[in-house]
């Protein structure tokens, strides 16, 4: 009971301290900012790291392996002098301990994804506003958030394509992966470009490295897509496209 007392008060004061944040990051734009983009979206972007979002499954399996092959190594050591079994067994010892703290932190990582991306899930629908002009909301995405941040370094250029694939794969309400695309590689790219110095192109670049792996892994297994796409990505909200009538149309 004490346990779930002290939890009900943390969750209030986080909420507490959330809406204020929201309430200054409301004031800081025009208004006609938060016309498709809201304030919980940005608040969102800027306050989670790569970290957050992804896990880097190659690079645990890599040092883990090399682990276990150091621990064969050591193993196959055919010296048995007292030194070189003293020294093997120190060996070992410091291995292990290096292994099971990388299994824990693996496993830690996993879950701290998992939890982000269960409360991601729940916020979703209350990022980004139904609007006709689906251009003006990605143009709003990448003027507040995508732009500002993919610059500041090659993690951050990586964080902001994750972050747009999450936005896909959660199925966010009225984000268009494919006009995203669009509107960063038609629209925005060169003024982008135009705008950075040396060392900011090369962030923007692998940006754009990252997110055109995505529309790069639609095109390889086009055929596999194309079987799925009708029982499954046909409902994500990225591949949707809204068609408005005119009101001058025939009926």
């Amino acid at each position: 009971m004490a346990y779930n007392g002290i939890l009900h008060t943390q969750c209030i004061l986080f909420w507490c301290r959330w809406s204020d944040l929201l309430s200054t990051v409301r004031n800081t734009f025009p208004a006609k900012t938060w016309n498709g983009l809201s304030p919980d979206l940005y608040a969102t972007f800027w306050g989670l790291t790569l970290y957050d979002l992804h896990f880097p499954k190659d690079r645990y399996d890599a040092e883990i392996k090399k682990l276990h092959e150091n621990l064969k190594q050591l193993e196959d050591n055919s010296d048995n002098s007292s030194i070189a079994i003293s020294r093997r067994k120190k060996d070992k010892e410091r291995i292990q301990d290096l292994l099971d703290k990388l299994n824990n932190e693996s496993h830690k990582h996993q879950q701290h994804i998992a939890s982000v991306l269960q409360r991601l899930g729940r916020e979703k629908v209350k990022w980004l506003n139904s609007s006709p002009d689906a251009l003006k909301i990605n143009m709003e995405f990448f003027q507040r958030c995508i732009f500002p941040r993919c610059v500041f370094s090659m993690q951050d250029a990586v964080y902001c394509a994750m972050f747009v694939q999450t936005l896909h794969s959660l199925e966010t309400p009225f984000f268009n992966t494919v006009n995203h695309i669009d509107v960063f590689i038609c629209k925005t790219l060169q003024p982008m470009i135009c705008c950075c110095t040396e060392y900011e192109a090369g962030r923007l670049g692998r940006f754009l490295h990252e997110t055109l792996k995505m529309a790069y892994r639609w095109k390889v297994f086009g055929c596999h897509i194309l079987s799925t796409i009708v029982l499954l990505d046909s409902f994500f909200a990225g591949f949707l496209m809204l068609l408005f009538t005119s009101p001058f149309a025939e009926r």
